[in-house]
Formats: structure tokens, C-alpha cells, sequence
């Protein structure tokens, strides 16, 4: 966290905890409430974040500030530290978003939203198949843009992921909500 965050804590202990006003889609974009609405931001039917009077946030500073501040408690509720006060974060999918990155000088690598490096330590896949990553950040989703990446790498059997200069990773399944199995909350409260 920010050292002005941090100290603003310090200074101003029991600032109210802001709740229902920001979000992380499934993509990795922060979005905002336009008004005060209720204190779990509404999702549709299908799970998705209704998005209705809210915008993303597009401010390059301002997305880097939430991504620096970002962090989660015990209880695996996500927040931003916005100076002395807490912001809950919704959750439309994972506390993470994930890109699988190469790059000349780098090679591979794992990058949240946040543009924050990450190790991943395991691979899994939910029901509907989409990719989930345990990483030593926390549990993230892989971006839905990088899955023919990985599909390119993955042993013929498709159970390794073998990228080059890493260590081969497994790909397990799990059944039933990603919340429950990473141990994270989609709605702090």
C-alpha cells in the first residue's frame, strides 16, 4: 500500500467502511456506481455484475492507485485502501484477473490487472470450463482473451501446461463455486 494510505489509517482509525461502489469485472476492468445503491452491487441472472448507472474506471491514475491499494482481510473480503477508508470490492468473477504475458526479455510470465507479477502454483478448470489459477496472490482467473495461449501449450492430453522454461503445471477440475473452493467473498459486506 501507498505510505500516504497507510498513514491516513493511522491518523483517522474509524473512517466508515464503504460498501457497493466499486467492482472488478471478469475482465479485469474496475467499474464505479454512479449513486448510492444498495449495499451489494445487483448482478443478473446469470451471476454478472449489473452494470446499469455504473462506468469503468478510466483514468490510468486512478485504476493504478485502486490496483496499489487493493488487497484483501482474514475472511478473504477484497477492498482498495482508499486513504483511511475501506471500499469493499465486488467480485464479478475472481480477486484476480490474469494474463499470461511473453516477452523477449522476460519470457512467460503471470500478470494480474493490477500489472502486479505473479506465481502461479496450481491450474484448475470449473464446470463451465473456464481456467482458474491459485497464485501466491490469491485466487485469479485467466483472462478470456489468453485461453488459446494455453490451449497452444498444453500437453496432448490436455492435463499439463508445459510453457517453455517452467516447470510443467497440472490442470485439475473442481466442482462448485470458485468462491467457496478459493475461499474468497464475491460480496463483502
Amino acid at each position: 500500500m501507498d505510505a500516504a494510505v497507510l498513514q491516513a489509517m493511522t491518523r483517522w482509525p474509524h473512517v466508515p467502511r464503504c460498501t457497493g461502489w466499486l467492482a472488478l469485472d471478469q475482465r479485469g476492468t474496475w467499474w464505479m456506481r454512479n449513486h448510492a445503491g444498495p449495499a451489494i452491487w445487483p448482478r443478473d441472472a446469470r451471476g454478472r455484475l449489473d452494470k446499469t448507472d455504473a462506468g469503468p474506471v478510466l483514468h490510468d491514475g486512478l485504476a493504478a492507485f485502486i490496483g496499489r491499494n487493493y488487497t484483501s482481510d482474514a475472511t478473504g473480503a477484497w477492498f482498495f485502501q482508499n486513504g483511511p477508508q475501506r471500499v469493499d470490492v465486488s467480485l464479478e468473477a475472481a480477486p484476480w484477473i490474469v494474463r499470461l504475458q511473453h516477452s523477449a526479455q522476460d519470457g512467460w510470465h503471470w500478470r494480474t490487472q493490477t500489472q502486479r507479477l505473479c506465481k502461479v502454483e496450481s491450474i484448475w478448470l470449473d464446470a463451465p470450463g473456464q481456467i482458474w489459477l491459485k497464485t501466491h496472490c490469491g485466487a485469479g482467473l485467466l483472462h478470456s482473451n489468453d485461453s488459446a495461449i494455453v490451449a497452444e501449450h498444453l500437453d496432448a492430453q490436455g492435463k499439463q501446461l508445459l510453457l517453455p522454461d517452467a516447470p510443467p503445471l497440472t490442470i485439475s477440475q473442481f466442482a462448485g463455486s470458485p468462491a467457496a473452493f478459493f475461499g474468497f467473498q464475491p460480496d463483502p459486506s
